[in-house]
């Protein structure tokens, strides 16, 4: 699988251009503002990084290709999962450096804003996976415009509940708990679509 990160971990170095840019200006921003916006974009910029692996992969017929190499079709997905489990866990790390640097949080803040990016990009992935998996990037585009207009609208109504003193502490650990379910469903979902895929010329 170390072989398949690479190649990813290549590409989107070599596509990132000014996404590169807008990651660090969203990371600063959600660390030193803060706010739902800043949060969710700074983990949603480094995950599209990732999500454009994946168009070009499947435009340039990679995924055919590395099923025909001795790699098998789960760990085909193994590593679009794990290489944006990745994106999200950098992006939660940067901003908690920064936010830690710029002494503006407090304890309970710096929890609340892990939380938020964690269950908006695994839930984000979770449901658009299995969808470009299934139907490709192209047509799976406005799939995930929706999903992320409503994982913000939903997500306001969580960031002002974690932020809230009085939010229970156990809240802050079912969240990821459930986050992580719906990961893992989702990459069992999309193991199933990809082992069923018939490629043209396969």
């Amino acid at each position: 699988m170390m072989a398949l990160l690479l190649k990813d971990v290549f590409l989107m170095r070599r596509r990132s251009g000014i996404m590169l840019l807008a990651i660090a200006i969203f990371v600063f921003l959600s660390g030193v503002q803060g706010g739902l916006v800043n949060t969710v974009m700074a983990t949603m910029m480094p995950l599209m990084l990732g999500f454009t692996t994946l168009a070009y992969d499947q435009n340039d017929g990679w995924e055919a290709y590395a099923c025909a190499l001795p790699f098998s079709r789960k760990l085909v997905v193994q590593s679009k999962y794990v290489l944006a489990l990745g994106c999200i866990l950098l992006s939660i790390f940067l901003v908690l450096v920064i936010g830690l640097l710029a002494s503006r949080w407090e304890i309970h803040t710096v929890f609340s804003n892990a939380v938020t990016q964690f269950v908006f990009g695994a839930f984000f992935v979770s449901i658009n996976y299995p969808l470009i998996f299934k139907f490709g990037f192209e047509k799976s585009r406005l799939y995930y415009i929706l999903v992320m207009v409503a994982l913000m609208s939903i997500g306001s109504v969580l960031a002002s509940l974690l932020q809230s003193a009085s939010m229970p502490a156990f809240i802050l650990v079912l969240l990821p708990i459930a986050s992580i379910c719906c990961f893992t469903a989702s990459y069992l979902l999309s193991c199933s679509i990809m082992k069923k895929k018939e490629f043209s010329g396969s």
